[in-house]
Parts: structure tokens; C-alpha cells; sequence
């Protein structure tokens, strides 16, 4: 929720001017401003945004992070052992419930939208090799699922109905797959899970995509392909009926793709190119899409592909790298890798005029103001709960005075503040909320 002192500047900007210059929609680094730099040989490997500004990350090297502000700050929120490999991380459908696999066998589950993260492992049973490894998880309203593991020899998909306190676990078929990676559900009954087939004799791999029509309880292979096999890797929807998967082929200097336009029914190969991949590591395995154009694929290697014509042609952008999850709120694109990168589809070429935002919650002005002494502030919280956090900020943003944090039910909220012994000066009141932070300034007279 919190922003640097440049953020602030330019919120206050928009909030007094109509007009402003929008800059072209690009992939940059965000801030990421408290996200720890990843050892060479690891990543981050999933991303998932509650809101337009809060989201989480996990890591391959045990830990998660999250942001009330778009990326530009990040805070710890759990720290393992480094050899804690998260692998995916999702929640579900109002935010509140998260689920956070790891390839080392255990599993996570937060209840206060990723503040707090405990071990849920014994909750799920499962035997064998690989147990309780979650390579991907997908939600529908407050069912949650979740696949794996790409690299064994019996594929697993587990289930839970009730936001994530019990599950239930399915062994397919080995004829269908033995490793899975990733799942999508459009619905409570239909669903998309993606990985490979590996032979028996080691020589041959297939790389596939099975769908389900009653919520799990049966699968049926969709895609099939040995030709460059390696593993169907991610897998996402734009909408009802255009859908994409990336290939982690067997030869990783291919890239290419999967491609649905009848909402999953039928998929066509799609190739997007060549690249040297990284000989001690995979290839392609990232995908994602802003609309039926637009989309990306990235994985194991220097830069990216990008397509505007739905995957048909192709070009080479020599950025970002160790690509994995992209993933698209609001019509902004994140996506997890080395760091966390960011494309936001919302900006345009050209200079316009913009009317004041219109803001789900409101921050009413300071009154009087200029101010002396104790301050009064109120403000709204309107539509649901959500994660709040009143400061008041001085305007060159090196001092920071709390005045509450917490999950707010929708209603009418008045806090004071005793400024008596802060300096005269220019501040701010910055309400930070899960959707959008909002300001006031305000002059403190002695």
C-alpha cells in the first residue's frame, strides 16, 4: 500500500491536474523496492494479484513476498529454509484464502489474503513417490486444485471444496499423463491440467493437455504431441474461448506454443522461433496474453517473444529473462521470473484528457486545514473488507507516523492524530487500501 515518495508525487499530480501525458505501454522493472535478488540458479516462480495493487510472489528458495502497491514495495511474509522450493501460489475467488505448493512436500494456506502463511501438509493424504508435491494450483470460487509434480512417474490432482481445509487426492491414469504443471478452471465443472506422458523406456516423451467436464472426477486427453514433446507448461484463457499453452519442448532452442479457439475442445501447435537456451537449465515456459493479440512467451533465456496477431508471427524482445508466470489483472501484466517484471496495458500514446479517478473508497479532506495540533481524519470503506493502513507521511517521505492498520469492514471510519510534538511542515495522509491508495495533504501549524 505504501509507495516511495515518487509514486506519492505523481498520485498527487493526477490528483490536481485533468490532463496528463501518458506514456506507451512497455514491459519495465518495477521498483520491487524490498524483493530479495534470487540466487543465480533460482527464481520467482508464480505471481497472483488479489487486487489492482496487492499481490504475492514465492520463490524457489523458500520464501514469499507481498505488495500493497503494484510491485513498487514488497514485504516479507514468510521465510523457510532455502530449500523450501514454492513453486506456485494462488487464492480464491474474494481474495481472503490463499494456497501456497512447494516441490518439497509441503503445502501452505493463508486466511488473511497473505499476511500469515501456516503448514496445512497433514491436512492432505497421499502415497508414494513425490508426495504432496504442488507444481500448480487453479480456484473456482472457493474450490480450490492443484497439480503435480512435473518430474514424476505418477501424475496427482488434488481438490479441496471448502476454501482449502480438507482435500481430496485423484492418481490418473499413467496413459493420460505421469507429471502435471499447470491447471486452469473456467467453472465449476470444466477445467484444464498440463503436462507430460514420459515412456517407460526414457526415449520418448508427450506432451499434453487433459480436460475435465465434472469438476475433477474424470479427465480426457485433449492434446497429445511427441513430435517435440517436452511438457505443456502454463496454461491460460483469455476468455471462454481462447486459451494458450507453452511448450517445454524437448529441444529447448524451440519455442513454440499451443493455441484453442472453440474454448479448449481442439488445440493447434503454434511455433514461435529459435533461441539458445541456457545449457544447465530448461527452455520455454512462460505464457501470457493481454487479449486475443497480444502475448508473450518467455522461459529458460535472454529476452522474449512477442505476437500481435494471436501467436501466428513472432518477434524477439531482448527482455526480461528466466520468464514463468504471467499473469493479467486489470489489464496489467505481471510476470515472475529472475525478479518481478511488469507491462501495463492501460496506458497509451498521446496526450489526453483525464478526469478525476473515481476511487471505490473515500478520504475526506483535512478540516481545518492548515492544522494545529490534534488532527481529525475520516473516511468511507465501501463495497467489502479490505486491508487498510492509515500514516501520515511527511511530504519529503522520511517520516512516517502510523495511525492504524487492519482489516475494515465497509462503514464510516474517524481517527485522530496527535500532532503536537511532529514539526510544523507540509504532510500527508496516505490511506492505503487493497484497491487503490489515496491521499490528502494538509499544512501542521505550531
Amino acid at each position: 500500500m505504501r509507495r516511495s515518495l515518487f509514486y506519492t508525487v505523481i498520485l498527487l499530480a493526477m490528483l490536481a491536474s485533468s490532463s496528463r501525458v501518458i506514456a506507451q505501454a512497455t514491459w519495465f522493472t518495477p521498483e520491487n523496492f524490498g524483493l530479495l535478488a534470487p540466487p543465480s540458479s533460482v527464481r520467482y516462480d508464480d505471481i497472483y494479484f488479489i487486487s489492482h495493487d496487492t499481490g504475492v510472489v514465492v520463490s524457489s528458495y523458500g520464501m514469499i513476498f507481498k505488495t500493497y502497491d503494484g510491485a513498487a514495495h514488497w514485504w516479507m511474509k514468510k521465510a523457510i529454509t532455502e530449500y523450501t522450493y514454492f513453486r506456485s501460489v494462488e487464492f480464491s475467488a474474494d481474495g481472503q484464502v490463499g494456497i501456497a505448493g512447494t516441490l518439497s512436500g509441503t503445502i501452505y494456506r493463508s486466511t488473511d489474503r497473505g499476511e500469515t502463511w501456516d503448514d496445512i501438509s497433514a491436512n492432505i493424504s497421499d502415497t508414494g513417490k513425490n508426495m504432496k508435491r504442488i507444481c500448480g494450483l487453479a480456484h473456482n470460487g472457493n474450490t480450490f486444485y492443484g497439480v503435480g509434480w512435473w518430474g514424476s512417474t505418477r501424475a496427482r490432482v488434488y481438490k479441496s471444496t471448502d476454501a482449502g481445509l480438507t482435500w481430496t487426492t485423484t492418481y490418473l491414469d499413467t496413459n493420460l499423463a505421469t507429471g502435471l504443471v499447470d491447471a486452469v478452471f473456467l467453472s465449476a465443472t470444466k477445467g484444464f491440467i498440463t503436462g507430460c506422458r514420459d515412456y517407460a523406456n526414457g526415449t520418448k516423451r508427450e506432451s499434453v493437455v487433459l480436460r475435465t467436464d465434472d469438476g475433477g472426477a474424470t479427465w480426457n486427453k485433449v492434446f497429445s504431441d511427441t513430435t517435440i514433446g517436452g511438457r505443456i507448461w502454463k496454461i491460460q484463457f483469455v476468455d471462454d474461448v481462447f486459451g494458450v499453452g507453452s511448450v517445454e519442448p524437448m529441444y529447448r532452442d524451440t519455442v513454440a506454443m499451443i493455441r484453442t479457439l472453440d474454448g479448449g475442445a481442439t488445440w493447434q501447435l503454434l511455433p514461435a522461433g529459435h533461441v539458445d537456451a541456457w545449457t544447465t537449465s530448461y527452455g520455454t515456459q512462460g505464457v501470457g496474453f493481454m487479449n486475443r493479440q497480444k502475448g508473450w512467451l518467455g522461459g529458460y533465456y535472454n529476452g522474449m517473444f512477442e505476437t500481435n496477431d494471436g501467436g501466428l508471427t513472432w518477434d524477439y524482445l531482448p527482455i526480461n529473462e528466466k520468464c514463468d508466470r504471467f499473469f493479467i489483472k486489470d489489464n496489467t501484466m505481471y510476470l515472475s521470473a529472475n525478479t518481478v517484471y511488469k507491462y501495463n496495458g492501460e496506458y497509451h500514446a498521446g496526450t489526453g484528457n483525464v478526469s478525476e479517478p473515481v476511487y471505490l473508497h473515500k478520504l475526506y479532506p483535512i478540516a481545518p486545514n492548515p492544522a494545529k495540533g490534534t488532527i481529525h481524519i475520516e473516511f468511507d470503506i465501501n463495497a467489502h473488507q479490505t486491508n487498510t493502513v492509515l500514516e501520515i507521511i511527511s511530504v519529503d517521505g522520511r517520516t512516517i507516523y502510523p495511525v492504524t492498520s487492519g482489516y475494515l469492514k465497509p462503514g464510516h471510519y474517524s481517527y485522530t492524530w496527535d500532532g503536537t510534538a511532529a514539526p510544523a511542515g507540509n504532510y500527508i495522509v496516505w490511506l492505503g487500501t487493497d484497491e487503490i491508495p489515496m491521499v490528502q495533504k494538509f499544512v501542521l501549524n505550531k
